[in-house]
């Protein structure tokens, strides 16, 4: 049974929503972001020492995700600069996984119980719900969270198959966020005004990095034994964390579309865990990834 990958990937999601709240409740997020990455730049290269070098062949994975994270970082920036948290959080979240399914079924042979897409498929619409109005999207400001799901979708897909490859996912973890050091410079050439050493966003953004780092190392284990769209999906139950920090610590109203959100989500949620992909029952090819199956073969 996979019931604590199942709980620890929830747990990951309650971190997740919360660095992101705090870059949202800050006054300079350009500043915040500039800090954060610095910071879990720097505790990555300490930890290096500790965790070593991934195989050879899981490097290009290791490029091209960082190159996504920072790709990442910087939509984040733009989505939260006019919207509530809890508006503009669940769309970014709720598009993944479905394009996270679909990545990998294509691209690495996972197949997921009908019961489980059906979670997804729950969640997902959940999540949509709360950032309609009147059927439609406000396109102004759902495009920019549009783009940060596709961008999360990708790399966590880039990430599943590189950290089969790297053979710790410890490092793998730690030199994707090594690669966060050259955020600030670029904040810097992109004319945002930030300083590349801020003593007094520093504390809170050292705290948000070390979140970030220990929230995604834990969706990278837990990859080992879980389906990636399951992984996916609930960790984005970190919408409903997003929902109640947004209105205890932020002010934002709690409307009857974001509770009715968040019933769907829940449901879709239990389906998951409750689906025999999630338990674990199912240690097939339907579930695990080829690449994975091949590792333990040779161990």
């Amino acid at each position: 049974m996979h019931v604590s990958a199942i709980a620890l990937v929830l747990l990951s999601a309650l971190l997740h929503a919360a660095w992101n709240a705090q870059l949202k409740s800050d006054k300079d997020q350009a500043q915040f972001m500039s800090s954060m990455s610095l910071a879990v730049a720097a505790i990555s290269l300490l930890c290096v020492p500790l965790v070593g070098l991934p195989s050879l062949r899981s490097w290009p994975f290791i490029a091209l995700s960082g190159a996504l994270h920072i790709l990442y970082n910087f939509l984040l920036l733009q989505k939260y600069k006019n919207a509530d948290f809890s508006s503009v959080y669940p769309i970014s979240r709720g598009v993944s996984p479905v394009l996270v399914s679909l990545g990998a079924f294509l691209f690495m042979r996972q197949h997921l119980a009908l019961l489980s897409l059906t979670g997804i498929g729950l969640i997902s619409c959940g999540i949509l719900l709360q950032v309609t109005v009147k059927n439609k999207l406000d396109l102004p400001l759902t495009l920019p969270a549009f783009a940060t799901g596709a961008t999360i979708a990708t790399y966590t897909v880039v990430d599943t198959i590189g950290v089969q490859r790297s053979e710790s996912t410890a490092s793998y973890s730690v030199w994707i966020f090594a690669s966060y050091l050259f955020v600030p410079a670029l904040l810097r050439i992109l004319r945002f005004r930030v300083h590349l050493l801020d003593r007094a966003s520093m504390p809170k953004a050292a705290c948000g990095g070390v979140l970030s780092l220990i929230a995604y190392t834990v969706v990278l284990w837990a990859t080992h034994s879980v389906a990636v769209g399951t992984v996916s999906a609930l960790r984005e139950t970190s919408v409903l964390w997003a929902a109640a920090i947004g209105r205890v610590f932020l002010g934002e109203k709690l409307t009857q579309r974001k509770i009715g959100s968040a019933v769907l989500i829940c449901c879709g949620v239990i389906l998951l865990v409750s689906s025999k992909t999630a338990k674990g029952a199912t240690e097939t090819s339907d579930v695990q990834p080829m690449a994975w199956r091949r590792l333990e073969l040779q161990a």
